[in-house]
């Protein structure tokens, strides 16, 4: 089932950048594909396979600083019009969350945290 996201990513230069995702966008979709050392914008853009198309239903909210290399996941808010961020899931370093979301598929993650 797809899965849509809205992505900001806050560059290097702290300039602010929104993209969407139309595939996978579950945070076990999208935490792997976060960078294990410095990348720029455009590196980033295709890992996560990251659209310029607005996406304005999206189910999943991400902020990615490349800056602090930390990411926050939200839930969205469908009670909205239009819809916003709704409750933060997760909020911590890009290692951080793929400990929590990196291998969950395989089964070997602990979901206690």
């Amino acid at each position: 089932m797809s899965t849509h996201a809205q992505v900001d990513i806050v560059n290097h230069n702290n300039k602010r950048y929104r993209f969407s995702i139309y595939r996978d966008g579950y945070p076990e979709g999208v935490v792997p594909g976060l960078p294990d050392e410095k990348q720029d914008l455009e590196e980033i853009r295709r890992a996560l396979y990251l659209e310029d198309y607005p996406e304005t239903m999206p189910d999943y909210y991400y902020v990615i600083s490349l800056v602090d290399s930390t990411v926050e996941i939200y839930h969205a808010d469908s009670s909205a019009s239009p819809w916003k961020r709704g409750e933060s899931i997760f909020s911590g370093t890009f290692s951080e969350a793929k400990r929590k979301y990196g291998n969950r598929w395989r089964g070997d993650v602990n979901d206690s945290d």
